[in-house]
């Protein structure tokens, strides 16, 4: 049986590859990882091949930094009218978002909670729900949406439910502020700020939304296994990958056994499979279409998937 992945790019190679699978129904576009000027130019490209563009949002906000020019440029990420979803990762883009989300677009623009919004039961759910259900007009036609927690088992999963599922990513263990490039450099060379593009003890290129600097790159730990790490230069902050990465694209028949409450919907409590997602950080283009052709990676990790943290 054939599926259609909602699968995350963080490059343009990635993208480019991404855009002409046909596995692909919908592509998160990782908000960090390209300049402001262009969202519009890769989500019109999205629309125009049939797929749904999303956008998901930084895991950092940085309001407080500089206030009028973060706010200005989030104001016209809801102003792109072809855009069909928004994914939030933090309190602080939430409470903005309700307070847009009235005035966006796309009437009919979707919202989606990730991961690391930490909605582990229904209860949790139920919190966020209010909040939206208060704030947006038209709650009851475009209902919240939440991605399923990395950190519950199948079982757990299944009784609260979700509407999307990850099953295949490399899981941020760490998110840090302090520039691991910078204190990683060896020499004049090995990092902007140290061959006089970025001007200490202030990067010149800090929130410039229109200059994206990334680089991606591995630490050794103790064990002797690679901790990818990678700085999204255009928010400031750094994050630190586990060794291997989940897959679980071999178990996607597994979870359909467990019935279509799985993805309950809280809100109407309709009964849908969820949209099984497929995050690409680093990988190189052959990777991405290595894991889109469901090949199995050499070393890889179930997660929690059978066994909840204790």
């Amino acid at each position: 049986m054939k599926l259609d992945y909602k699968v995350k790019i963080e490059n343009i190679q990635q993208f480019n590859i991404v855009l002409k699978s046909e596995n692909v129904k919908e592509i998160i576009i990782s908000r960090d990882s390209f300049a402001e000027k262009d969202l519009i130019k890769l989500t019109n490209e999205i629309k125009s091949k049939g797929k749904s563009p999303w956008i998901l949002m930084e895991r950092i906000s940085r309001f407080e930094e500089k206030p009028m020019d973060l706010r200005i440029s989030t104001d016209k990420l809801f102003e792109i009218k072809n855009l069909d979803g928004i994914i939030v990762q933090n309190l602080d883009s939430f409470a903005y978002t309700l307070r847009k989300i009235n005035k966006v677009a796309n009437e009919n623009l979707k919202v989606e909670l990730n991961y690391t919004m930490n909605c582990y039961n229904d209860e949790t759910k139920k919190v966020y729900q209010n909040l939206y259900n208060e704030k947006r007009n038209n709650a009851s036609i475009v209902p919240l949406l939440f991605t399923a927690p990395v950190e519950l088992n199948i079982y757990e999963l299944s009784e609260v439910g979700y509407d999307t599922m990850i099953v295949y990513s490399y899981i941020d263990t760490m998110v840090s502020a302090n520039c691991l490039r910078k204190n990683l450099a060896v020499s004049d060379t090995s990092c902007l700020a140290r061959n006089g593009e970025f001007n200490e003890p202030t990067c010149k290129y800090k929130f410039n939304f229109e200059n994206v600097y990334d680089f991606s790159s591995y630490i050794i730990d103790r064990k002797g296994k690679k901790l990818h790490y990678k700085t999204y230069c255009k928010y400031c902050y750094n994050k630190i990958f586990n060794t291997e990465p989940i897959y679980l694209l071999d178990k996607i028949d597994e979870f359909k056994t467990l019935g279509a409450k799985f993805a309950r919907s809280l809100s109407t409590y309709e009964l849908h499979e969820p949209a099984y997602r497929i995050d690409f950080s680093f990988e190189t283009e052959n990777e991405v279409r290595d894991i889109l052709n469901k090949k199995i990676p050499e070393s890889f990790t179930r997660g929690h998937i059978k066994n909840s943290i204790k």
